[in-house]
């Protein structure tokens, strides 16, 4: 007697079931270990840790797995991302006065505030270079903060990219449904980030890939 064999259909569906589920926990495990806004970077590196994991097939568990980076990073995490916020409040509470100043009509700062929004794009950049990596390389704070800034240097384009898709999935896109398909918002609460992660995941596996093939 001969066992029956599985669906190829069923398999997909499974497969598709399976990455959802594994998405939303994520995105959950995120949301709450970024709570105290200090550990924002270790969750962060946590979960792009796990959705590398995912796109290579590794792995053994999402929570066990976010758990365990999240403890290898608490503490690099919360430094680079504390330094990064640090700036992103001081840049911001600039562009906020230079917005006040335009609206006073003082069309002199309108040039600081494009090169102040300018400077708060790159930082969004830095920030998720700087936090592939740490999920990726063991390093000390300074390389991993100088690896960040080399790999977006040795490709514009492909850093460039990175933005678009970031700047789509977690504004346009939640402003899209907001605005005008509000019943699907939830689904940016329960997706947005692990989504993003797991989208940009593919890209930086490729692009480390020359530095760990001997792994």
């Amino acid at each position: 007697m001969t066992s029956r064999q599985r669906d190829p259909e069923d398999s997909i569906i499974l497969s598709i079931g399976e990455w959802i589920f594994n998405i939303m926990v994520l995105n959950v495990l995120w949301t709450v270990c970024s709570i105290p806004i200090v550990t924002l970077g270790a969750s962060t590196a946590a979960l792009n840790y796990t959705c590398i994991k995912l796109r290579r097939d590794e792995g053994d568990g999402v929570i066990r797995m976010f758990f365990r980076s999240f403890a290898q990073n608490i503490r690099q995490g919360c430094i680079l991302w504390t330094g990064m916020l640090i700036i992103l409040i001081i840049v911001s509470a600039g562009l906020i006065q230079m917005l006040g100043n335009i609206n006073a009509g003082h069309t002199l700062a309108i040039p600081a505030a494009v090169v102040l929004v300018l400077i708060i794009l790159l930082l969004m950049l830095l920030f998720t270079y700087v936090f592939m990596v740490l999920a990726r390389f063991d390093n000390t704070i300074f390389r991993t903060l100088t690896n960040g800034v080399y790999f977006i240097m040795k490709n514009i384009l492909q850093a460039c990219r990175v933005w678009g898709i970031e700047m789509f999935t977690l504004i346009i896109l939640p402003y899209i449904f907001w605005s005008y398909i509000p019943y699907l918002f939830p689904l940016i609460i329960f997706f947005g980030a692990a989504f993003t992660s797991w989208i940009l995941s593919g890209i930086f596996n490729e692009m480390f890939s020359e530095y760990t093939e001997n792994e």
